[in-house]
C-alpha cells in the first residue's frame, strides 16, 4: 500500500485551482476563482498585466528557517559534575539545577536562523514538502555537520534539528495565491 503524501493532501484541502489553463472557446471545467468561472491563470497572458498593460506588482513572502545542532547525549557531562554540599533540600536542588544549567550553556553548538524570501508559489510549496519529508533536513546535514564540527565535540553524537513554522508557511501560501489571483483577475 502506498501512504499518501501529507504535504500534497494538505495542498489538496487549502488550495483553490488557479493554474488550470483555460481550454480553446471556453473555460475548463473547475477553473478560477470559485465565485468566478473563466478567470484561468493563462487568460491574462500566464497572468502577467491587469488588462491594461500594466503589470501588477508581484509580492513574495519570507519564511524563517531555523536550524540547531545539539549534543545527542548530556548524561555524561552531567553525571558526577552536578553536586552539592548544601544542607537545606530546596538551596541543595537550586545549586544542582544551577551547575547543571551551566554546563548544558557551555555545551550550546549554536543556531542559524535563516530568512528566505518566496516568489513563486511552487517554490515555496518544494520547499514545504522537503522540510516536512524530511529531505530538507538531510540535505542540511551535509552543510552544517562538517568534519570541522565532528572534530570539535570528539566521540560524541550530534543532531541537527530543523524548524520551519507552519503558520508563516500558511500566511506566505496564502500571499503567493493572492498573486496569482491578482495576476488572473480580468
Amino acid at each position: 500500500a502506498v501512504c499518501p503524501d501529507l504535504v500534497d493532501k494538505y495542498l489538496e484541502e487549502t488550495s483553490i485551482r488557479y493554474v488550470t489553463p483555460r481550454a480553446p472557446g471556453g473555460a475548463a471545467p473547475g477553473l478560477g476563482h470559485p465565485h468566478k468561472s473563466g478567470s484561468g491563470l493563462w487568460d491574462q497572458g500566464c497572468g502577467i498585466g491587469n488588462g491594461n498593460g500594466i503589470p501588477k506588482e508581484k509580492q513574495s513572502c519570507d519564511i524563517r528557517l531555523r536550524v540547531r545542532a545539539e549534543y545527542c547525549q548530556h548524561d555524561s557531562a552531567l553525571h558526577g559534575n552536578v553536586f552539592s554540599n548544601k544542607q537545606d533540600p530546596l538551596e541543595r536542588q537550586f545549586e544542582r539545577f544551577n551547575q547543571a544549567n551551566t554546563i548544558l550553556k557551555s555545551r550550546d553548538l549554536g543556531s542559524i536562523i535563516c530568512d528566505i524570501k518566496f516568489s513563486e508559489l511552487t517554490y515555496l510549496d518544494a520547499f514545504w514538502r522537503d522540510y516536512i519529508n524530511g529531505s530538507l533536513l538531510e540535505a542540511l546535514k551535509g552543510v552544517f555537520i562538517t568534519d570541522s564540527l565532528k572534530q570539535a565535540v570528539g566521540h560524541e553524537a550530534i543532531k541537527l534539528l530543523v524548524n520551519v513554522d507552519e503558520e508563516d508557511y500558511e500566511l506566505g501560501r496564502q500571499k503567493l495565491l493572492r498573486n496569482l489571483m491578482l495576476h488572473t483577475a480580468p
